[in-house]
């Protein structure tokens, strides 16, 4: 019964293998990471802005971080550096309002978004 067992399970693995699957055991730190999906963000006291430089982690633990980088239309500009802090953010992992955006007269913005549970 044993042996049978045994062959079974080896004929299962070629037949995984033949098919292009892999199965591995998650790592316990493993994380995955997203990049270049649209996002949305506004210039502090200005418009809206929508690019797809983007980058999102999420850890095993369930922390999660989003950054998005945006070039602002010419004339959408801030006169000065400007920031928003603690607004409504949507992650792969659920809403935060761990957030900032921030808006430079050269024409750049970022917005970062986090979670993580144990903080």
């Amino acid at each position: 019964m044993f042996k049978n067992l045994i062959v079974c399970g080896a004929a299962l693995s070629v037949v995984l293998a033949s098919a292009g699957m892999a199965w591995a055991a998650p790592a316990p730190q493993a994380a995955t990471v997203t990049k270049d999906f649209g996002c949305n963000g506004f210039v502090p006291g200005g418009g809206g802005l929508f690019t797809t430089e983007s980058h999102s982690v999420v850890t095993s633990s369930g922390v999660t971080s989003l950054i998005c980088k945006f070039d602002i239309p010419a004339g959408g500009e801030p006169a000065k550096a400007t920031h928003a802090d603690g607004f409504g953010c949507n992650t792969y992992l659920g809403f935060t309002t761990e957030s900032r955006m921030v808006a430079s007269p050269g024409g750049n913005a970022t917005l970062t978004c986090k979670i993580n549970p144990g903080s």
